[in-house]
């Protein structure tokens, strides 16, 4: 079984209209050369990382970020792009997942394992990162630029029980602001409500 307290948390289905003048204060300039999708999960992942009060990440945090669509506009675009000819190289890039991780770490300062895992839901992606979190924790991303686009984000630290309090949870619950802790056991996802007694972080 492993417990972890939410540190950090953001949250915005879709987000507002000037987003984009956010996440360009956060980075001191506007972004470049990347597309909507990597924009929406740079914005998601550091106005987190602020909620968590951090501003680099620790060197055994690991960073998992899901999407059921993926860079689906950006492939689109390419995919029409061939019909014609090659397709434009920034529009390539733009098709990788990847790209975001790696604008994350040098945005972060920081060097370790991270990757993109396409499909499913929050909470499978959930398992397969907790399964393998080190002593620092997670930053776990969910990212989709459709349909007006949502990005959520939440700064998980492992953390060690003192006492129960834990509720049957779903993979729709996992992001809900109520919660402040959260664990994966026999029984499946289980969540804690903020409020309740503490537990104590490693």
């Amino acid at each position: 079984m492993k417990t972890f307290a939410i540190s950090g948390r953001f949250v915005e289905t879709p987000p507002p209209a000037d987003w984009r003048e956010h996440l360009a204060r956060m980075l001191g300039a506007k972004p470049r050369r990347i597309g909507t999708w990597a924009e929406l999960g740079l914005y998601g992942a550091l106005r987190c990382m602020a909620d968590a009060g951090e501003k680099m990440l620790p060197p055994d945090v690991q960073v998992w970020l899901g999407s059921r669509r993926g860079t689906y506009a950006a492939t689109d675009t390419v995919l029409g792009q061939m019909r014609d000819d090659l397709p434009m190289p920034l529009a390539f890039l733009q098709t990788q997942p990847s790209q975001l991780l790696a604008l994350l770490a040098a945005q972060l300062q920081w060097q370790g394992h991270a990757c993109f895992v396409a499909g499913g839901e929050p909470g499978a992606l959930l398992r397969l990162a907790a399964a393998q979190a080190g002593k620092d924790g997670i930053l776990l991303g969910w990212l989709d630029e459709m349909s007006g686009g949502e990005t959520r984000w939440l700064r998980l630290r492992p953390c060690t029980e003192m006492d129960g309090g834990y509720i049957a949870a779903t993979a729709e619950t996992l992001f809900t602001a109520q919660i402040s802790h959260l664990r994966l056991s026999g029984m499946g996802l289980e969540t804690r409500r903020a409020g309740q007694s503490a537990l104590v972080q490693e």
